[in-house]
């Protein structure tokens, strides 16, 4: 078998930071779509576009509250049949 060799990571970049700034990179990538650092660090550095996270905050209240109140209907819903 032959591998595809255009796919293998050839170099390794590698930079120091303070630790305040390590944390602030961490919560712009908590902010993302990408899970591995390096992954983001790669499309940053390569100016390639970057996916960035959109939560609707009212949503998620409302969902929280539906899941509650069918959690709380379950029960009356088997005790009437």
């Amino acid at each position: 078998m032959t591998e595809n060799n255009s796919n293998k990571k050839k170099s390794l970049v590698s930079f120091r930071v303070k630790p305040e700034e390590y944390d602030n990179i961490h919560e712009l990538l908590s902010k993302k779509t990408y899970r591995i650092l390096s992954e983001y660090a790669r499309k940053v550095l390569l100016n390639k576009s970057i996916i960035v996270k959109h939560r609707n905050e009212s949503a998620a209240e409302v969902l929280t509250a539906m899941i509650k109140f069918k959690n709380e209907l379950n029960p009356i819903g088997s005790n009437f049949n």
